[in-house]
């Protein structure tokens, strides 16, 4: 998935109009609604509404999450990059010819991979120990249900967060994912054996009263300068099996 956030915009009616008819060939289900935002400020713990509307594409695993003041693309049939970064690049055109949102302030690249063995085969095989949990604690015939670790690293792009949700879970995508996005995953996880979900969320942000002028080449730039740090996170934690014989 794909986030960028923007200084907040309102829902104006003709702007909205417009672009759900450009997202209309493109996405065959479309949600509306509202939720309930808390905000801190001088007068104390206020409670807003906030709208949001999601366009769907299940059978094509494509989605897309517009609120004020962000806009999300999501799929779960990832192609290369090129391919991720120029459908990517055609919901903030569309977005910025419609709403205008005038500056950026986060751009957001994120991976969910979902790690099943084969048969007569151990989650070791495919990814690093300090990623696995801890064996010895069911010992006593229990059962490793979630084991979660994190890894938060500074680069030259921004923040890499890595984190692995290990265990007997049955989960292909990390909880706070679940249900987001309603789209269908290609696989079932299973629930009666250790599987895991990597999560590689790398994002660069500046501070909500500074951001940058938001056009499609600054986003482009920011999006791309945060593929290669996750894809080489990717790379780092899975193991050469999996990587040559698995997944080659």
């Amino acid at each position: 998935m794909a986030e960028f956030r923007f200084k907040s915009v309102e829902f104006e009616p003709q702007a909205i109009a417009a672009l759900k008819e450009r997202f209309a060939p493109l996405f065959s289900e479309l949600t509306e609604g509202v939720t309930q935002q808390v905000q801190l400020g001088d007068r104390g713990v206020t409670v807003v509404s906030a709208p949001y509307i999601v366009w769907r594409a299940p059978l094509l695993g494509k989605s897309v999450h517009l609120e004020a003041d962000r806009i999300i693309y999501a799929t779960t049939t990832y192609p290369r990059f090129d391919g991720f970064l120029r459908d990517s690049m055609a919901v903030v055109e569309a977005l910025l010819e419609t709403l205008r949102p005038s500056s950026l302030h986060r751009v957001g690249l994120r991976y969910n991979d979902v790690v099943v063995p084969m048969q007569d085969e151990a989650l070791a095989d495919y990814v690093y120990a300090p990623l696995l949990p801890f064996v010895p604690l069911s010992d006593n015939g229990g059962k490793v249900v979630r084991h979660l670790s994190e890894t938060v690293v500074q680069t030259a792009a921004g923040t890499l967060v890595v984190r692995a949700l290990a265990g007997m879970h049955g989960l292909g995508m990390m909880p706070d994912l679940q249900g987001q996005f309603g789209l269908p995953l290609a696989i079932k996880v299973p629930t009666d054996k250790t599987t895991a979900v990597l999560d590689f969320d790398h994002f660069w942000e500046l501070p909500e009263l500074e951001g940058e002028p938001f056009s499609v080449d600054v986003a482009s730039r920011r999006l791309a300068d945060l593929h290669e740090p996750a894809r080489e996170a990717f790379w780092k934690v899975t193991t050469d099996f999996a990587r040559t014989e698995r997944w080659n």
